[in-house]
């Protein structure tokens, strides 16, 4: 797969394309159909695909602060498409600048002369241009101009509800893990470097690496999850605790997310980068009245989370 990070890099010998375009955070099932059509049009054409996509949610930069949380980073959606065989990915920058182009000129100066789009195949809801200005039927008119071809793809709906990042997030913030996974088409899962924490797992039997995440990736709901650590090409089952401690309640406590891996004896994990999926929810997030009480339910939800 080729990354092509930004429109100015766009090569002059790129050739014909088939174009999708979208933010693509989590590509979930609903992305997936887009691509997958987009990518197989591509191959009776005997063209490139091209998956156009940004480096941050446009809201960052059109309402700064009130962004959604992410369920993909940069560098993971970018794994999601090399999975799924993309041919190109142009990683563009969504900046003013980018957001002030009007419709008619992100056909005409991007989709044609850049990308010499022959087809464009986009959500039905697909909308572009200056203040969203432009949809699917706008795209057909003007890129008739320039014979290029528009394919719009139904939205894919699951139990009745049309699957969204938007939806997804909502799931994951609630902790319905499943629920997400059967919309994302793969566990949600996060990643950051182990740091430092208060050596209380190691001290209940159960040590944890402490995983510290961008602050804005979409985290689930406080509680206990079944679920794999990935380190280095390595999967493992973990069991995963995302919360602020309260039997040991700090003015300072921070919400953490704390990582056991059964078995491990790898040695100690800090600075290394750690992925963290979750599978399942084992249940929410308790108070005890002491550490032993704790330990004990620390070990009925690793015998769960592996299954004995």
């Amino acid at each position: 797969m080729e990354i092509i990070p930004g429109l100015e890099a766009v090569p002059h010998n790129l050739g014909e394309t088939v174009v999708t375009i979208g933010m693509f955070d989590g590509v979930h099932l609903g992305h997936r159909r887009i691509i997958d059509m987009a990518h197989r049009e591509a191959r009776e054409l005997g063209l490139r695909c091209v998956v156009f996509t940004f480096d941050r949610h446009p809201i960052e930069t059109l309402n700064p602060g009130k962004h959604p949380r992410l369920l993909s980073s940069s560098a993971q959606k970018l794994r999601l498409l090399e999975e799924m065989d993309v041919d190109l990915v142009l990683m563009v920058h969504f900046d003013r600048s980018f957001a002030d182009i009007t419709a008619e000129r992100f056909v005409s100066e991007i989709l044609a002369e850049k990308l010499h789009a022959r087809e464009v195949v986009l959500g039905e809801n697909f909308r572009f241009g200056r203040g969203g200005e432009g949809d699917i039927s706008l795209l057909v008119s003007l890129g008739a101009h320039y014979g290029m071809g528009v394919t719009p793809v139904p939205l894919l709906t699951v139990d009745g509800e049309v699957v969204s990042s938007t939806s997804i997030r909502r799931l994951v913030e609630e902790g319905k893990v499943e629920e997400a996974a059967r919309r994302l088409g793969w566990d949600y899962l996060v990643e950051g470097v182990v740091v430092r924490g208060d050596g209380r797992g190691r001290e209940l039997g159960f040590p944890t690496a402490n995983v510290e995440v961008h602050d804005d990736r979409c985290i689930p709901a406080n509680g206990v999850y079944a679920g794999e650590a990935h380190l280095e090409g390595t999967v493992m089952p973990a069991v995963s605790y995302i919360g602020r401690a309260p039997t040991f309640p700090h003015p300072e406590s921070r919400r953490r997310i704390e990582v056991h891996i059964p078995g491990w004896e790898g040695g100690d994990l800090y600075q290394r980068y750690l992925g963290v999926s979750f599978r399942r929810r084992l249940r929410g997030e308790m108070t005890f009245e002491s550490p032993e009480a704790l330990r004990e339910q620390i070990t009925r939800d690793v015998r769960e989370a592996m299954g004995e």
